[in-house]
């Protein structure tokens, strides 16, 4: 077993909602499995939401996730954000207040923050495997165009050409092994760029 030094870095991935979470852990575990080099100690946390994101980060961090840390042997050293845009792109004024979210993170010591914008939402990350998601379907192939005006309202419209419901979170455990992640991070590679530089994810 590999050592755990008292500065071995901890990066905390806070995501927004259980489709995101789902999907995030299955993108960590590509990474782990196909970076040439050896990928940060991570977890990632689902916020449930977009409400009150200041408080709930700083008091996740405070309270739990930088204790469990350092009884580890490691320490929280980045602080990634993912969030849809959609929640972001349309509202009178700024949901969350970014400047302040990372100014408080970095006064717990974390010296990295940075965001990871889902465009617009996840729904239409998983689309860049439409492939996939027919196969999961048993779809020989998808309407084109889709019908909807959002990931979501097309996602919807595929499970119901398949005669299933499409219900965010609950959906996408079982879709999960039908996804070629790789499809997913080419497409959004820009994306993920910085949060696989502090990954010190190399593929």
């Amino acid at each position: 077993m590999k050592k755990t030094g008292p500065n071995k870095p901890h990066v905390v991935i806070f995501v927004e909602g259980d489709t995101d979470k789902i999907f995030f852990d299955h993108l960590i575990q590509f990474y782990r499995e196909h970076s040439t080099t050896e990928v940060v100690s991570c977890e990632v946390r689902n916020l449930r939401g977009v409400s009150r994101y200041t408080n709930k980060i700083v008091g996740k961090l405070q309270n739990d996730i930088c204790p469990k840390a350092l009884k580890k042997g490691m320490a929280v050293t980045a602080v990634c954000c993912s969030y849809d845009t959609d929640v972001f792109e349309y509202a009178e004024r700024p949901v969350v207040d970014w400047n302040k979210v990372e100014r408080e993170v970095k006064k717990l010591g974390i010296s990295e923050f940075c965001h990871v914008r889902v465009e617009q939402m996840m729904e239409d990350w998983l689309l860049d495997d439409l492939a996939g998601i027919c196969a999961f379907l048993k779809l020989k192939k998808a309407p084109i165009p889709l019908a909807g005006g959002t990931g979501y309202q097309k996602m919807q419209t595929l499970f119901k050409r398949a005669n299933k419901i499409y219900l965010k979170g609950n959906s996408i455990a079982p879709l999960m092994a039908s996804i070629d992640v790789s499809v997913i991070r080419h497409q959004r590679q820009s994306s993920l760029a910085r949060l696989e530089s502090i990954l010190n994810v190399t593929i």
